[in-house]
């Protein structure tokens, strides 16, 4: 039953640290609280001495959408007119706490769930604090998959090299890592301080070198079926329209913003490494996202 809890948690930069938070009110619906919300958390912190600022802080966005602490009394939308929720914002230890005071099955397996999500946090944390540069290699099947992808860059290699008249490898290699991510490899390389002997790939997230896989062996198709159709070799310019075309349509859209979710927020949460390119990409750190680091 403990696995079937999902209560997001995010980690932010809080008083010089990083923390880990819950919506109250999500922690509210899970523990099953008999009364209305508001009188709830008034009480409990009232009863149990939790300090604003420092156990947790008030906010009146959606929680894990760039909200940050006010202290107005009432918010209101300036489009609607009506006044927003006030969300209470709490630290792990203190959603660890009120799941313990509530003293029933419920509040034991929360408190558990935040223990193990907590512990989760610590690990990938411990990693990207004494070596960052490898904090992308902790998932499970990662080498497994980089192995994998090698042989998706074969059949894109293998295709400039049998329909292409122009073999410009780092060229079209640039124009997927531009489109997925707004960055040349070379940009990319310099950001991470990577040295000669770094291979590029070994280095990227997991779940970016499956996209950036599955966009290779599938344009390489694109580029075999065009080149039999035209019975001749491509030029560079029927490559970067097809390429364009492939990468045009609505999947490899859908793609190309979870590449850049993921680059913008592991990078400068794990790495302290700011994409200039994708700042409206960067997203809140999540227990999800430590779970796929992790899988």
């Amino acid at each position: 039953m403990n696995e079937l809890i999902n209560i997001k948690v995010i980690q932010k930069d809080f008083n010089g640290e990083k923390k880990r938070f819950v919506n109250a009110r999500e922690l509210y619906r899970w523990l099953g609280v008999g009364r209305d919300f508001s009188n709830w958390i008034k009480d409990r912190i009232n009863k149990y001495d939790f300090v604003e600022d420092l156990d947790f802080f008030i906010a009146f966005a959606k929680f894990g959408e760039g909200f940050s602490g006010l202290n107005k009394a009432k918010a209101i939308d300036p489009k609607s007119g009506k006044i927003l929720a006030k969300e209470y914002v709490v630290s792990i230890d203190m959603a660890k706490e009120l799941a313990m005071i509530e003293n029933n099955e419920k509040g034991k397996l929360v408190r558990k769930y935040f223990i193990r999500v907590e512990s989760d946090f610590k690990k990938v944390m411990q990693i990207a604090t004494s070596d960052p540069k490898f904090v992308n290699q902790l998932a499970s099947q990662f080498f497994e998959t980089r192995e994998e992808t090698k042989e998706y860059r074969r059949d894109f290699t293998d295709c400039i090299k049998d329909f292409v008249a122009v073999k410009n490898y780092g060229t079209y290699t640039d124009m997927l890592y531009n489109f997925l991510f707004l960055e040349r490899a070379k940009e990319y390389r310099k950001l991470l301080s990577l040295v000669k002997k770094d291979l590029t790939r070994n280095f990227m997230y997991e779940e970016i070198v499956l996209i950036i896989g599955a966009f290779e062996t599938g344009l390489a198709g694109e580029i075999e079926k065009e080149f039999k159709k035209l019975s001749r070799m491509l030029t560079q310019k029927e490559f970067e329209k097809i390429f364009d075309d492939f990468s045009s349509t609505r999947n490899w859209m859908v793609y190309q913003k979870r590449a850049r979710n993921i680059m913008a927020t592991y990078d400068e949460e794990l790495r302290k490494i700011k994409h200039p390119k994708l700042i409206d990409y960067r997203k809140e750190f999540s227990q999800e996202d430590i779970q796929k680091l992790l899988t």
